[in-house]
């Protein structure tokens, strides 16, 4: 798990009260993960997470991208690559392997939420439009996609939530420790 992949797992298990399952490995997927999986007991949803984030808002994704990401990482599309040897030009996809990743945890692929967290959302885009687009055309009827920014939503509740009590894990005593610097620098 790298870091901003380890912050949306704190951001779920604090922010959003969720039981987490970090790295699920997709057996039999050519590399392929689960960044994370999360479950709210209390709604009874169950979240699969994917986090790709860059701190440039010039890589901010655009709908053309998002729409490549949710169908490679939620739906097993492969990527579009050259050459006659690749999954693309196979025809391979590993919609199956993710759903049965699902199964292993007793899962129901139909009762899953998707999320893809990216460092801001695409300003000036209509992403709700496009998320009910993009769904209908996946025949995705409920439990839809959100998009979450992990700037603007995911620090700054992370920000908001831990206090200055000692964390054992390192995301949160991160925040923590950042929290008291800007209260002492404040007082100063």
């Amino acid at each position: 798990m790298n870091t901003t992949e380890h912050i949306v797992e704190a951001f779920f298990r604090t922010c959003r009260n969720c039981f987490t399952l970090p790295d699920i490995k997709i057996m039999g997927g050519n590399n392929r993960q689960i960044d994370l999986l999360a479950y709210n007991y209390r709604l009874h949803r169950v979240y699969h997470v994917e986090t790709s984030v860059t701190h440039c808002e010039r890589w901010c994704p655009t709908v053309a991208t998002l729409e490549e990401h949710f169908d490679y990482k939620f739906f097993g599309k492969p990527r579009q690559k050259e050459g006659t040897n690749s999954d693309y030009a196979r025809g391979k996809t590993y919609k199956k392997q993710i759903y049965d990743a699902y199964g292993n945890f007793g899962i129901n692929a139909n009762n899953i939420y998707r999320v893809w967290c990216c460092w801001i959302v695409p300003i000036g885009v209509d992403v709700d439009g496009f998320i009910g687009k993009y769904c209908k055309s996946r025949g995705i009827a409920q439990n839809p996609i959100e998009v979450l920014s992990f700037r603007d939503e995911v620090i700054p509740a992370l920000q908001k939530q831990v206090g200055t009590s000692h964390y054992e894990d390192d995301v949160l005593r991160t925040f923590s420790l950042l929290r008291e610097y800007t209260s002492q620098i404040q007082q100063t």
